[in-house]
């Protein structure tokens, strides 16, 4: 079972001096039980044998040493510690990213061992936290999984300091590193809490770790001479295949064309904003003439549960899907998985594309990539860039906020025309990683926790070079994903170079390697898409698209705000009308102001629009 992602930044208490031996505490041998790991493997989980890694790893966890484990998607990175946290006779403290996560991993080791394991998360009330936090504390559980924004509460670390903490469970440990895909301030204080607790073994666990983040990974959670588990990249029932598209109509009739083949199904689709996963999915429904579900945050939580449901079950065979999708997502049968548009980095690719043939029969891994792709990566990392003035403001508005030293303010407060909520949250990383605030728990669009130092010169000056260091990441990320998109060499091999595996790229048996090496795997477009997608607002014109938005918008608008709407604009009067919602939305960022401007004077020239005049003119479409 695979995970991702965790939240906010923790002010953990300084290490205790009882949690600076580097054997745990002076005199304290590692609390394992003398049990063979090999037949508890098969008492616990009723596997006859271990897959590559797992007994090092197992083992380095139960002799007391740090552990970090790279493995690829899929090839059982939690059994790693959780055989030992069930082996131990003390308590396995989990920091896991989701809840969704933590209740799958919860019901399958509640099946192999029932009773021990516990959760704590927003989901549950503050009496059920406590609850199960006494319970572990008692030693009546093996492992306690937690929600990370915990660790910056002192009163939960004092709840949890009187337990015998043997296991502390970093997974997708690639977010403490500054060089990793999907960094996160808020996992530097997790080596802090660790220590504080006790912990005598710290075991970081990721699927995307090259060479420079699994040595930051190593510096910045304080490992101490680790056993050091990397298994290799390679998935060799996996295909790879970069599909170069002219336009998005081409890039829809290429996909279509993929999912058709036989043997697809089931698949998942990855696109590229919430707008664009409601709508394909809609689009392939008609096109592929089955049900697809689309999923992604802005559903609600029903919602979510219930498409993931039925994917899981087989009730339907396509989702369509934002990268919110799939952390976790156990189903072993996915025999294809396309990405509609070009990830913003090898390692989110690799991860989302390992999710395919997870039972080991060959699956097919579908880059769709097309030319406007480059170009809204480069818009989205202009737009996420944080300024020296933004981060001023946000700091002085916290400050206002926090009379007595405590703020807590909605995320809206902090938005504004030039700064938006992205943004917002890089910055509170920020300011948390240069100690000017200590963020508490709260829910998602809040900001709570106590301001801690003032926005002086050198704050400033950290804040500035942390953000700094956040804008290059992105530009070599953007470099890389596009060299491999842009190359004429072996995928697999290119993906294992990435992640600094030497090894020779080694498909197995019948397995097609990639589309360089077996041209055979890229889908030949159909001549046209079928007649009733061939019209319609979402044909992927820009025409079409200017006309589905001022049909659809509501209240209507002028000729300045369409061009908002289509280039993806987040003022306050598109977050008010919700026209972030329309299907158009953001499908044309990659165009200037001026661009999508001059096709809309163009319709109106036409005839196919009109403005109303007047002082606030409107447009409308023509009959």
């Amino acid at each position: 079972m695979d995970q991702a992602t965790l939240l906010t930044d923790s002010a953990a208490p300084a290490p205790c001096p009882a949690a600076a031996d580097p054997a745990g505490g002076a005199g304290t041998a590692p609390a394992a039980a003398a049990t063979d790991p090999a037949a508890a493997l098969q008492r616990r989980f009723g596997f006859a044998d271990f897959r590559p890694g797992q007994r090092e790893a197992v083992e380095g966890a139960l002799a007391g040493r740090d552990v970090l484990v790279v493995m690829p998607t899929g090839a059982g990175k939690s059994l790693c510690y959780q055989l030992p946290a069930l082996m131990r006779d003390d308590l396995t403290v989990v920091v896991s990213p989701l809840v969704s996560l933590m209740q799958d991993q919860a019901e399958a080791l509640e099946r192999a061992a029932p009773g021990s394991v516990a959760l704590v998360n927003a989901q549950r009330d503050a009496d059920a936290n406590r609850a199960a936090v006494s319970r572990a504390v008692r030693g009546e559980h093996k492992l306690l999984y937690v929600a990370p924004e915990r660790f910056s509460s002192p009163g939960f670390l004092e709840q949890l300091r009187d337990a015998r903490v043997g296991l502390f469970v970093v997974d997708e440990a690639h977010c403490v590193s500054q060089w990793g895909h999907d960094f996160r301030p808020d996992y530097f204080r997790l080596a802090d809490a660790a220590r504080w607790l006790g912990a005598q073994v710290i075991v970081a666990s990721t699927a995307t770790a090259t060479p420079q983040v699994a040595a930051d990974i190593v510096q910045r959670l304080s490992l101490r001479d680790p056993v050091k588990v990397a298994t290799g990249f390679d998935r060799p029932n996996l295909s790879f295949a970069v599909v170069p598209c002219r336009s998005r109509t081409d890039k829809e009739r290429r996909l279509v064309a993929a999912l058709e083949r036989e043997g697809a199904l089931p698949a998942i689709v990855y696109a590229g904003t919430r707008a664009r996963t409601s709508e394909l999915a809609e689009r392939l429904e008609v096109a592929l003439g089955r049900e697809v579900v689309a999923y992604h945050a802005g559903l609600s939580r029903d919602a979510r549960a219930e498409a993931q449901r039925r994917f899981m079950s087989g009730d339907v065979d396509v989702v369509v899907a934002t990268n919110a999708f799939g952390m976790g997502v156990d189903k072993a049968d996915v025999r294809t998985v396309c990405h509609e548009a070009v990830p913003g980095s090898v390692e989110a690719y690799y991860q989302e594309a390992g999710r395919a043939g997870r039972d080991g029969a060959p699956a097919r891994c579908m880059l769709f990539a097309e030319g406007r792709d480059k170009g809204l990566h480069v818009f989205f990392i202009q737009r996420g860039e944080v300024h020296e003035t933004q981060v001023l403001r946000v700091a002085k508005t916290l400050a206002r906020a926090a009379p007595e030293g405590r703020y807590d303010v909605a995320l809206t407060e902090l938005v504004d025309d030039d700064c938006e909520e992205d943004q917002v949250r890089a910055i509170l990383g920020h300011l948390a990683r240069a100690g000017v605030i200590q963020p508490a728990p709260s829910s998602p669009d809040r900001a709570r926790g106590r301001y801690a130092a003032a926005f002086d010169g050198r704050a400033r000056a950290a804040c500035r070079s942390f953000a700094g260091e956040a804008q290059r990441v992105r530009w070599r990320q953007y470099r890389s994903v596009w060299a491999f998109v842009e190359s004429d060499t072996c995928r697999r091999a290119a993906v294992l170079r990435h992640f600094g595996d030497r090894a020779a790229p080694a498909p197995a048996p019948g397995v097609p390697c990639c589309d360089v090496c077996d041209p055979r795997l890229v889908p030949a477009a159909p001549a046209a898409l079928p007649a009733r997608l061939a019209t319609g607002a979402a044909a992927g014109s820009l025409d079409d698209a200017i006309l589905d938005v001022v049909q659809s918008a509501d209240p209507t608008v002028g000729r300045t705000r369409a061009v908002e709407i289509l280039r993806g604009g987040r003022s306050k009067v598109v977050k008010k009308y919700s026209y972030d919602g329309l299907p158009g939305y953001g499908s044309f960022a990659h165009l200037s102001n001026s661009e999508v401007l001059e096709r809309v004077d163009g319709l109106i020239t036409e005839g196919r629009l009109r403005s109303t005049g007047g002082h606030y003119p409107k447009l409308e479409a023509v009959p």
